[in-house]
Parts: C-alpha cells; structure tokens; sequence
C-alpha cells in the first residue's frame, strides 16, 4: 500500500485534492494541521476487490430473469438557463468577489481558469497564476552614482510619512547615504515628527516651504545617495493645493532626478482610490504604494488602482514596524491579497 501526501488551504480543499489525484476510492489515513494553517492528508490508493463471493453474485445476477421493462418515461424539457458553475470556479468567483475585486476582473480571471481546464481545488491554483501575471509591478530605483529624490504623494491620513520612514530605514540598512524633507507646513507636529525619524536614523532632515525651497535643497543633497520628499496630504477635491503640489516638484525635477510615488490606503473605498488617482495624476506617480493592508480583506480595489498608476505596485505596507511592514510587491502576495484578502 502506497501512501500519499496532499495538501489543502482547508480540509475541503484537500479532499477535492485527494480526490483529483488518487481517485474516487482514495482511503484518507490521518488528518493533520500544519504551521500555516493548511490541512495535510495522509492517503492510500484503495484496490479493486475481486473475490469468489462477488464472481457469484455476479453470476446469480446475470441468472434471474429479467423482469419487464417499465414504460418509457416522456422525455424531460429541456433545461432553461444558464449552467450550475463549475464548484472550483464558483469558489475563485466567492474569494475575489470577497476581496472586493471588480466584475470586470473576475470575469476575466474566471475566463482564463475555464480556458485552462482546471476544475476543482485546481481551479484556485489556476486563478493565482493568472493574477499573478495580470497585476503590473514597478521596479525600485537603482542606485547610479546620482541623488535619487523621491516624494510621497496621497491624500491625508493614508500613511506617507511612516511609509518614507520606513523606506529610509530600508536604505540605511543597506549602507546607503538618506536625507529627509518635508513640504508639509500645514499639519501641527510635521516637521518634529520627520525629526524624530531622522534622529533616529542618524540622517539629515530639512523643511522646505515651496518649490524654490525644495529645489535648493536637492541642489545641495548632490552627496546623498536618496532624498526622500514628504508631502502634505491633500484632498482630491482641492485643485488648487495640487496644482501648487505638482509645480513643487517639477522645481525640484529641475536639479535633480525625481520619483513620485502616490501611496494609497488599501482601507479605502474604491471611490475613493479612483478619486485619488486621477486628482494625483498631476503628480505624474511613477509607481504606488499600498499602505494599511493590515486594516482590511478587501485590498482588491486598491491593488487594481494601483496596478494602472505609473509602472505599477511597488511596496505593500501591512504593520506600523519599520523594519518589518514593508515588503516589494510581488506577484505572489498580490494573488495572495486577491484571493485570501491578506499578505501570505
């Protein structure tokens, strides 16, 4: 008797598995649970029996006379409406509509899950490949010899400066040479916050209030290696803030290479993060970032958001550590969120 191993996020999940692989007459040994919470079978392939005793029933069967036919029953009408989905794709249609992925992508994914043929608990494998591949990820700036300066740009309250912090504490580590600069002049306790962060670092911190400002501090940043640019939040609808926001950064664009990331709370409705998208857009955001993933299971909206801005994701934010909740995006924790509404 061989035995087997199968794996499952649940213990449905792993059934179908046994099932799909070892036959309708699989034998489950054991059930147990493993770290990450998936359920793991133990399962034996189940011989046909073949005895004497089943040769005589057989037998003794094909012996008795055959009773009469019954008459024929008239023939059923046809069935009206569309067909009962298939149980693999019906679960990948819950989980995204879950997640609060729109109509537009689930058919979609749902497409390429029947086009590919797999059913049951491959349906879901099937799903991640493809989410995988349709979610667009930004490349992180590298280091040429040049001062990087990057803003952070989004509406209030979304988590800018504890993103650049934690960002900043990511290229400390590496060896690299940080300097910090707010534009915020608005927001009570701005600037003593970024302070706080940079004393905490060990690197420089500056206020800069208005484009001219923020142009000669990244005129004399030439011996950084990044300058990470804190900007104060606006509201969508305050077309006159994010107009001066976009002509401050082009100022600075003019003495230095600039990126723009627009940071969007994975929280947020979808109106919301449409609402923000296009009123940032002035920005030119060459990538986003998805902060407050912890606050929710339903991150699809924003994860589709930011996948059209610029180049795509480029760090996901799930915590208030800022050694640890950061992460690069990848295609795999993006099918992750989609599919169980959080980080894996």
């Amino acid at each position: 008797m061989r035995i087997h191993r199968v794996r499952g996020r649940s213990l449905a999940e792993a059934l179908e598995r046994a099932r799909m692989q070892h036959g309708e007459a699989a034998l489950v040994l054991s059930q147990e649970s493993a770290d990450n919470g998936d359920v793991l079978l133990s399962v034996s392939e189940r011989r046909q029996a073949s005895s004497r005793v089943f040769e005589k029933l057989s037998t003794a069967a094909t012996a008795a006379p055959v009773p009469a036919p019954l008459p024929a029953r008239p023939a059923a009408a046809p069935r009206v409406g569309p067909l009962p989905e298939e149980p693999g794709a019906g679960d990948v249609r819950v989980r995204l509509l879950r997640s609060g992925t729109s109509a537009a992508w689930v058919e979609r994914v749902l497409e390429t899950v029947s086009a590919s043929g797999a059913r049951g608990a491959f349906a879901i494998d099937a799903a991640a490949r493809d989410l995988a591949g349709r979610v667009r990820l930004a490349s992180s700036p590298r280091a040429d010899g040049r001062t990087r300066a990057i803003a952070f740009v989004g509406p209030t309250g979304v988590g800018k400066t504890t993103t650049l912090a934690k960002l900043a504490s990511r290229l400390v580590r590496a060896g690299r040479r940080v300097g910090l600069v707010t534009t915020d002049t608005h927001r009570v306790g701005a600037f003593e916050q970024l302070a706080s962060y940079a004393e905490m670092l060990q690197c420089p911190a500056e206020i800069a209030r208005g484009g001219d400002e923020l142009a000669a501090v990244a005129a004399r940043s030439a011996h950084l290696d990044a300058l990470l640019i804190d900007t104060t939040g606006r509201s969508p609808g305050d077309a006159e803030a994010l107009t001066h926001l976009a002509r401050s950064l082009d100022s600075a664009r003019a003495t230095t290479p600039l990126e723009t990331y627009l940071v969007l709370a994975a929280s947020a409705s979808r109106e919301a993060l449409e609402r923000a998208a296009v009123a940032f857009a002035s920005a030119n955001p060459s990538a986003a970032i998805l902060t407050k993933l912890d606050e929710t299971r339903a991150p699809a909206p924003a994860l589709e958001l930011a996948s059209a801005t610029g180049e795509g994701v480029l760090f996901l934010c799930d915590g208030q550590d800022l050694a640890a909740h950061l992460t690069r995006a990848t295609a795999e924790a993006a099918a992750d969120l989609f599919l169980r509404g959080r980080l894996p």
